[in-house]
């Protein structure tokens, strides 16, 4: 598991238990380590993530805007992981359709 892996497990662990702002925090490192290593998989799905949170946290323009990017990454990358992000997909298109 690389540093973004891990982040993004961390951010969903204080998730889980209703630590919003630590949550949100560990979402933007992984974001940062996702892109610092080139990890699109993991890029997108933390994305939607983010997107999904700040969608429950009712700003709902910036979650657009990362539900957006991470749709238009996955449309630009040559994922080979395809099936496995195909859950993170739905859901942002589900999201932006509301």
């Amino acid at each position: 598991m690389n540093k973004a892996q891990t982040e993004l497990h961390k951010a969903l662990h204080y998730l889980d238990r209703g630590r919003l702002e630590s949550g949100e925090l560990s979402l933007k490192q992984a974001m940062e380590a996702a892109d610092a290593a080139g990890d699109s998989t993991t890029y997108i799905r933390v994305a939607v993530c983010y997107g999904d949170l700040l969608w429950e946290m009712e700003r709902y323009g910036e979650s657009e805007r990362w539900l957006q990017l991470a749709l238009d990454r996955f449309a630009c990358s040559k994922q080979s992981d395809t099936d496995a992000l195909n859950v993170e997909m739905n859901r942002a298109k589900e999201l932006i359709d509301i």
